[in-house]
C-alpha cells in the first residue's frame, strides 16, 4: 500500500465568517492530495492516461480552525473496478483527531467516454491497493 501524506497549510483566506476552514477549501485540499497521489503512483509511467472525478463524498467530523501548524492529509487507492477506482482520504487536525474522511471515484476516459483502466495503469494501482478501512 502507498499512502501519500501531505501537510496542508491553513491560510487566513481559507476561513469562513465563523473562523473555521470553509468547506470549499477542504475540496481544494483533497484535490491537491489526489494530484500528488497520481503523480506518486503513476508519474510518467502512464502517458496519455486520462481520468475524471466521477463522485466525491466528504464526511466532516471536526472543524479546522486557523492555525500555524500544517495538518496531515492521507490519500490511498481503496478500490479498483473495470473503468474506475476509488481514492480514500483522511484529514487530521493539529491534535491528531480526524477532521474529515472522504471517498472519491475516478473514471478512466477516452474519446467516447469511460473506458477500461489500461492494464499498465491497473497493475500499478493494484500494487498500491489497500482495501481495509484506515
Amino acid at each position: 500500500m502507498t499512502v501519500v501524506r501531505m501537510m496542508m497549510q491553513r491560510r487566513i483566506a481559507d476561513l469562513d465568517g465563523q473562523g473555521h476552514v470553509n468547506n470549499v477549501k477542504y475540496s481544494e485540499y483533497i484535490q491537491e492530495a489526489r494530484v500528488n497521489l497520481k503523480n506518486a503512483l503513476l508519474g510518467d509511467l502512464a502517458p496519455g492516461f486520462s481520468q475524471v472525478v466521477a463522485k466525491m463524498e466528504i464526511n466532516y467530523k471536526v472543524s479546522l480552525l486557523h492555525g500555524y501548524e500544517a495538518v496531515p492529509l492521507d490519500a490511498w487507492v481503496s478500490r479498483i473496478g473495470n473503468s474506475s477506482y476509488d481514492i480514500s482520504y483522511v484529514l487530521y487536525d493539529e491534535q491528531g483527531r480526524i477532521s474529515l474522511t472522504a471517498l472519491g471515484t475516478m473514471v478512466a476516459t477516452g474519446p467516447n467516454g469511460s473506458r477500461p483502466i489500461p492494464e499498465d495503469v491497473r497493475a500499478i494501482l493494484e500494487s498500491h491497493l489497500e482495501i481495509a478501512a484506515k
